[in-house]
């Protein structure tokens, strides 16, 4: 048996002297290293900023447990499931030696490349509402909020022959606060649905060629970009389209879209 003075030394070795990579890590930090860039586009902040946690430095066989449980869906997390779920063992041990290999504290800083993913281009088209179709108002009793989503003529017409949405298609969502009663309940429109009060604030979805150029492969929607615009339709610079990457990411059966199935419907898909 190795005194513990043996086995002290050996580790100093492996760390000191840059034993292979094989020696040291089930992973392979360069093929880690080539895959990373999805998660550097959650993962990587400015110390306390908050948000997704910090990786660089992490155990290896942490990164790579907590993976496994993402993917497998032992552990929840709707954008951590979905990019879990693509990945192969190889990628999970890989993804963990290189984040394991990394500097305590070197992922503060957006490279160009995290930055270029988390920049949408997509802009307010200025016509808006002219030339969209709204095909699907709910409601959220938590938040007392009327979402009104709307597609443009290109969208419509591909949903219409029950084909993925072409590029140059558009999705709007309108969100507005409920107008409330002396109650404080939501009052009802004409229609039996709920009464809007104000526009709060719009969300977007637009595809357009080379639009997911810069998006590796784990986080890309085909071409869509996603925005989130304040009530008098600027984009709100705070907010990477990463997460919604991620969100969207399982339903690319259905060009990306939740509400699919009620545009479908709305277009009389044959």
């Amino acid at each position: 048996m190795r005194s513990s003075c043996t086995v002290r030394l050996v580790a100093f070795l492996v760390i000191s002297l840059g034993l292979p990579a094989a020696a040291r890590a089930a992973g392979d930090t360069a093929a880690g290293s080539a895959k990373s860039l999805a998660c550097q586009a959650c993962h990587v902040s400015p110390a306390g900023a908050g948000g997704a946690p910090h990786l660089a430095g992490q155990r290896e066989a942490y990164v790579a447990k907590q993976l496994k449980a993402f993917k497998s869906g032992d552990r929840k997390d709707p954008f951590m499931n979905a990019m879990a779920s693509q990945l192969s063992d190889a990628d999970i041990d890989n993804l963990a030696a290189f984040w394991s290999s990394q500097q305590p504290g070197s992922d503060v800083t957006a490279s160009s490349a995290v930055a270029a993913i988390r920049k949408s281009h997509m802009a307010f088209p200025k016509a808006f509402p002219s030339g969209f179709t709204l095909y699907l108002t709910s409601n959220d009793e938590k938040e007392n909020v009327v979402s009104k989503t709307y597609v443009n003529a290109v969208g419509l017409r591909a949903a219409r022959a029950n084909k993925p949405l072409p590029d140059g298609s558009m999705i709007i969502v309108v969100k507005s606060s409920a107008r409330l009663g002396a109650d404080k309940k939501p009052e009802l429109a004409k229609d039996g649905g709920w009464a809007t009060d104000k526009v709060v604030g719009y969300a977007g979805m637009e595809a357009h060629a080379g639009w997911g150029k810069d998006i590796p492969e784990l986080l890309r929607n085909a071409n869509w970009n996603y925005a989130v615009f304040t009530a008098e339709k600027t984009p709100r610079a705070e907010v990477s389209q990463t997460i919604c990457l991620a969100c969207h990411k399982p339903k690319a059966a259905e060009s990306y879209l939740f509400s699919w199935k009620e545009l479908g419907e709305k277009a009389g898909a044959k």
